[in-house]
């Protein structure tokens, strides 16, 4: 593929030049030779005087290569001014006559990697070998140094997330002496945290990053930012390490970081994010969160992502009154209608969710519907539509945790009422409902019937086939995925479904194999979508008993990208369900949870981890966490059941253990549960 980063540069600055003196040039090259005692006069006067021609000519050739190089830069100089292509070509010639003329001149060598560089037509080959003589010459050419770690940079894969690591290597090299020469320098810095970052050297990517924090400003900012899509400024640079140090666990020195980023730059609402993830990490006593975050809020009550962190500070902390009148100060400080104070009224409802709270935060979404005019009649058009749409889906999901079947239905017939017969949500609503109470044969009917009635929307085809599954028909829903088949590259995506199906079925051979198949079907230009086979093939590995190959595939996914918080979280699950290497697989789990601390399956990862190494308490936080994240998740429920019978808590242990059976369709799981309900709660 041919890059172009002209569009994205400034024009380059070539190296400063150091005047040679005629007494410089003649040491750098050594005295003539003396001539021999037995050597006659006339021998002598002929030797000295062709050595002191030849001396000339090496002073003459090198004063001239020197010229050269100042043309070149005057040259260089008009084409900034809107000089055209012949200048280019000129300045160009001009470097090639002085590296011709004295080889051993590093500058003329950088200059001309810089023009293939930067300067189209781009011509890497070039520039690369340009560079690489430049820095053979003179192993202190700054400029050589840094075309190279540019261009290594550039073909490193790293801009696009798929590392080539020989181009990784030499790009480390070459900034490691950009970064020697100039130990200021904010971009060596930079990457080569990106690239220890990339790697899984977590301690090399701190210095480094610790280093660009301490730089000073530079106005050279383009590449770093076309490479990394990241700012290169000081409180970047914050970021960034307070970023590297929570991933690391170390949270309070995160903390210290990311308050320095939001010092430089308060108006930066991604560094409020990071600010909470730290502080939500553990890297802050709440009491003293909260006191530091009213006074943020007071100083901007503008500032949305500061009152929604202060919000879930004070929520953590059970102060949940207190959190919706923040949320709510916070609404009022946004124009009606605005998409900021619609999604702080969405926080204000989410945190009555979290607090079970049900009816007050479908009183939010009331709200919502009425400020946009949105009662029970029918919606016209397609703006009023996708709103509520979103808001009754949310409803809709408040009241099955709040288990309210009849309101359910209420809102799902309201949402057709509203948006009319040729919608499909709520057909597909209703499935859904229907499949999570175990009405199985009810759903596979209504699923059919929306299919006739919406031929062109290709989920329904999706549910049916998971709704055969869950039916015990798998190989009915797998035949009825084949019809889509095209023998293409689109195919990926159905091999994967296919896959699952057959793992829920499973059937862990054929959910391998399927696997395997979408696998070969993920272009090398898309490293995401191996990612996602592997992540699938290897849970149906698992499943089939190959414990071996199942860890390989996820370290095939953490060799490319180290930081995988999926494949982190998986590795990790299991090494605990195998009871092998806890400790390893704790921090795997933990660095996953760190990244996506929200996320349902890391955190029951978590507390399953610390079910299985004895700390209870931690396991508890951990899994209840869990499940009110994620209601609909058997093996959540099932570690909830086992961690309440461990503890004594039969009863309630009994309940999660009848929940988890009521969402399992392997028989496998069910017969496993309805041993547990029928014996161990038992004293």
């Amino acid at each position: 593929m041919k890059f172009s980063i002209y569009s994205l540069l400034p024009l380059f600055i070539l190296s400063s030049v150091i005047a040679l003196t005629s007494s410089t040039l003649y040491s750098a090259h050594g005295q003539t030779a003396s001539p021999s005692p037995s050597t006659s006069k006339q021998d002598k006067t002929a030797s000295s005087s062709a050595s002191q021609q030849q001396a000339i000519t090496e002073r003459e050739r090198r004063a001239r290569a020197y010229s050269k190089l100042l043309e070149g830069e005057r040259h260089l100089l008009e084409l900034r001014s809107g000089g055209s292509a012949d200048t280019l070509r000129l300045a160009r010639q001009a470097f090639q006559d002085a590296a011709t003329l004295d080889p051993t001149l590093a500058e003329a060598h950088t200059a001309l990697a810089e023009i293939a560089f930067y300067y189209p037509p781009q011509d890497f080959e070039t520039a690369a070998s340009e560079g690489a003589t430049a820095v053979r010459v003179d192993p202190n050419n700054f400029g050589g140094h840094k075309i190279l770690s540019r261009l290594y940079a550039i073909r490193s894969g790293l801009r696009e997330g798929n590392l080539n690591r020989s181009f990784v290597d030499l790009a480390i090299k070459e900034l490691k002496e950009v970064a020697r020469l100039d130990k200021d320098n904010a971009e060596a810095w930079a990457l080569l945290g990106e690239f220890f970052q990339a790697t899984g050297k977590t301690e090399e990517a701190l210095s480094a990053w610790t280093n660009w924090a301490a730089a000073p400003p530079t106005p050279d900012t383009r590449f770093f930012q076309y490479l990394t899509s990241r700012d290169l400024s000081p409180d970047a640079a914050a970021a960034r390490l307070g970023e590297g140090l929570l991933s690391a666990g170390r949270s309070k020195e995160a903390l210290a970081a990311i308050r320095r980023a939001i010092a430089l730059n308060p108006e930066n609402t991604d560094y409020g994010e990071l600010l909470a993830k730290a502080i939500e990490a553990g890297g802050i006593d709440d009491k003293v969160a909260i006191a530091e975050l009213q006074r943020m809020v007071a100083a901007d009550p503008a500032n949305t992502s500061v009152a929604e962190l202060l919000a879930r500070i004070e929520a953590r902390a059970g102060r949940v009154d207190d959190a919706a009148a923040t949320l709510r100060a916070a609404i009022s400080h946004q124009p009606k209608g605005d998409r900021t104070q619609q999604s702080l009224r969405n926080s204000l409802a989410q945190l009555y969710i979290d607090s079970q709270r049900y009816t007050e935060a479908i009183a939010v979404y009331e709200e919502q519907l009425k400020e946009h005019g949105i009662s029970n009649k029918p919606l016209t058009t397609e703006e009023e539509k996708l709103f509520a749409a979103r808001t009754l889906q949310r409803m809709i999901d408040v009241y099955k945790r709040a288990g309210r079947a009849s309101d359910v239905e209420a809102v799902i017939d309201r949402m057709r009422l509203l948006l009319g017969k040729d919608d499909p949500s709520p057909d597909a609503q209703r499935i859904e409902y229907l499949r999570e109470q175990g009405k199985r044969t009810e759903a596979l009917q209504a699923v059919r019937a929306a299919r006739k009635l919406y031929p062109q929307e290709a989920g329904f085809l999706q549910l049916e086939a998971e709704t055969l599954t869950d039916l015990g028909r798998v190989d009915e829903a797998v035949a009825l995925l084949k019809t889509q088949l095209k023998n293409s590259v689109e195919d990926f995506t159905l091999y994967l479904e296919i896959s699952n199906l057959y793992l829920h079925a499973g059937r862990a051979g054929e959910a391998v194999e399927a696997a395997r198949k979408a696998l070969s079907l993920s272009p090398a230009e898309r490293p995401d979508m191996a990612d996602a086979a592997l992540l699938t093939l290897s849970s149906a590995q698992e499943r089939a008993g190959d414990l071996r190959g199942s860890e390989e595939s996820l370290r095939k996914i953490l060799a490319r990208d180290p930081n995988n918080a999926t494949a982190l979280n998986n590795l990790g699950y299991f090494l605990i369900e195998r009871n092998e290497r806890l400790a390893e697989a704790l921090e795997m789990i933990q660095r996953a949870v760190r990244s996506n601390p929200g996320n349902a399956s890391f955190l029951d990862s978590l507390g399953w981890a610390y079910f299985k190494l004895g700390k209870l308490d931690e396991a508890e936080r951990n899994l209840t966490e869990a499940a009110r994240r994620n209601n609909q998740s058997p093996t959540i429920q099932e570690h909830l059941g086992d961690l309440y019978q461990r503890r004594g808590k039969l009863e309630q242990a009994r309940a999660a253990w009848q929940r988890a059976l009521s969402l399992s369709v392997e028989a496998g799981d069910t017969a496993r549960l309805r041993a547990k309900l029928n014996g161990k709660t038992q004293k």
